[in-house]
């Protein structure tokens, strides 16, 4: 399948493109004219790739491992560096994989990723279902250990959400994990006052990446100018919150529902199971849904 290769959906207003063999990515997620995702766009010269994209999935682990390194079992495993210029394997496989397209109607689509890799640690299947409404789009990841030994999993969505002008954000969480430079996590902290978005607030202007523990499953962005916004909910199995403003795009906010905190997977060689990290045996299944749903009154006050 060709990577420039579209499926489209459409239900009332709301328009959505995906990019199969780009990630499995969401290319364009639209109101009419208003882009609710950043639509794909690759920059003059640049390999297309989903990290252009409006959203793409992250399997089979989201966010990265403390020096792209765990034990399990006592087994170690290593993954190898996934972007160019950076030290650390990053969301995994699923991103940068073609997916086959398994079924598709005016408003639904299934995408599979089947008997894929990460280096020679994870062999895995993977599944995405998009169902679009008149008023929202649902979708539900799932991801399957092909693998002959259990392995830790987990998984999260990458959605980008333009600003639109001066955006405000609000979402819930019970604590807020300190990191290094690299994003290893450090230490879990409540969340300070600076960091806090349980109320209507404007996001920061300059690169941020938090890991937020605790997510109550619902973040909301609006946009003052359109009279409008977005909530973004999750199944419980999403437990924590990526807030990210990327360094050279700070007119994009990134909120992304993940079951995993980054670098979880540390402790599993003291046979300790972080919150959100999915243990397979060989043959077993994960997923979770999220949604993104239109708001239209949202009584946002910056």
């Amino acid at each position: 399948m060709a990577a420039t290769h579209r499926l489209h959906l459409a239900a009332g207003e709301l328009r959505v493109e995906l990019a199969p063999a780009l990630g499995g990515c969401v290319a364009s997620f639209r109101l009419g004219a208003i882009d609710l995702l950043r639509p794909l766009q690759v920059p003059e010269g640049a390999t297309p790739h989903a990290l252009y994209s409006g959203m793409f999935p992250m399997v089979p682990f989201a966010n990265s491992i403390r020096d792209n390194r765990f034990t399990l079992e006592g087994r170690t495993y290593e993954v190898q560096p996934n972007m160019a210029g950076a030290r650390l394997n990053y969301h995994g496989s699923g991103w940068q994989s073609g997916w086959a397209v398994s079924a598709h109607g005016d408003d639904f689509a299934e995408l599979v990723l089947d008997d894929a890799s990460v280096d020679s640690v994870w062999r895995y299947n993977a599944v995405q279902r998009f169902v679009l409404t008149s008023d929202g789009l649902s979708v539900h990841t799932q991801v399957t250990n092909l693998g002959e030994q259990a392995m830790p999993f987990s998984f999260g969505q990458h959605p980008w959400f333009p600003r639109h002008g001066q955006a405000l954000v609000r979402f819930g969480a019970t604590g807020l994990w300190l990191e290094d430079s690299e994003g290893h996590a450090e230490a879990l902290v409540p969340v300070p006052e600076d960091a806090d978005y349980s109320d209507w607030r404007e996001p920061p202007p300059h690169y941020t990446n938090t890991c937020y523990a605790g997510w109550d499953g619902r973040a909301e962005i609006a946009w003052p100018r359109l009279n409008m916004g977005l909530v973004l909910t999750g199944d419980g199995i999403f437990e924590h919150l990526m807030f990210h403003v990327p360094p050279n795009r700070p007119d994009i906010v990134c909120f992304e529902p993940q079951t995993n905190a980054t670098s979880a997977f540390d402790g599993l060689e003291d046979g300790q199971v972080a919150p959100g990290v999915h243990i397979l045996a060989p043959g077993a299944s994960v997923g979770g849904s999220i949604r993104m749903s239109i708001l239209t009154n949202t009584n946002a006050r910056g």
